[in-house]
């Protein structure tokens, strides 16, 4: 075989062992809720005039109960004067959750898969520690970012899934971020948990968001 192969073939071996590239940041895709739906229509005069006040305007979704659990959804909407990028950086910044977000301890990226990561948390609900992994699928073109525990990792309640989802309003100068979850507890979760976890402070967690976003965005 002439040399000059056998020096091509021991590249090829080189490469093949070579790291694969890391993945851009998730907020760097070119495009962030560039696809997303026209936000506004989606509010009565009254909830606009709410959200333009910088109150969040909260919504209860439908509920399910067995004889096992209670499965609550939930879910809000707010007004960031930043543009959707701004607030994706923030909201996808998910190690510094736990310097705004509510009960949130602490957070760690485990492992990341094309555009999911997966999430290792731990918060305290009523000084009661909690742990679970998350599943975030990220979607920056359509401004959605979905969640759902992993199941298959230790977590102590029973199924959490959800999205957060960005529209652009006010010619990309500011955002309309609406959140919507279905929590179920399970047996092994005192009632109180259950219930503090299902209203878990709406208004707080979605203000802290929208209060991130200004510190880490000043205007300009």
């Amino acid at each position: 075989m002439p040399a000059r192969v056998l020096v091509w073939f021991a590249a090829c071996g080189i490469a093949s062992l070579e790291p694969a590239p890391p993945a851009p940041p998730v907020d760097a895709a070119p495009c962030i809720a560039c696809r997303a739906p026209d936000a506004r229509s989606l509010f009565s005069a009254a909830d606009w005039s709410t959200l333009e006040s910088g109150d969040v305007v909260q919504q209860d979704l439908e509920r399910e109960a067995s004889a096992a659990n209670l499965i609550a959804g939930q879910g809000g909407a707010s007004l960031v004067p930043r543009s959707p990028r701004e607030v994706w950086a923030v909201l996808t910044d998910f190690e510094r959750w736990p310097e705004f977000m509510p009960l949130v301890n602490k957070t760690e990226v485990e492992r990341r898969v094309a555009n999911k990561l997966w999430v290792a948390q731990s918060y305290s609900v009523l000084f009661y520690p909690m742990r679970h992994t998350t599943v975030y699928e990220l979607d920056p073109a359509d401004g959605k970012l979905a969640w759902h525990i992993d199941l298959e990792q230790p977590h102590d309640i029973a199924s959490s899934e959800g999205t957060w989802q960005l529209a652009a309003v006010s010619e990309g100068r500011a955002t309309v971020v609406r959140y919507q979850s279905h929590i179920s507890a399970g047996r092994a979760v005192p009632e109180f948990l259950e219930r503090r976890l299902r209203e878990h402070s709406l208004v707080q967690m979605m203000s802290a968001l929208r209060d991130a976003v200004l510190r880490r965005f000043p205007e300009h």
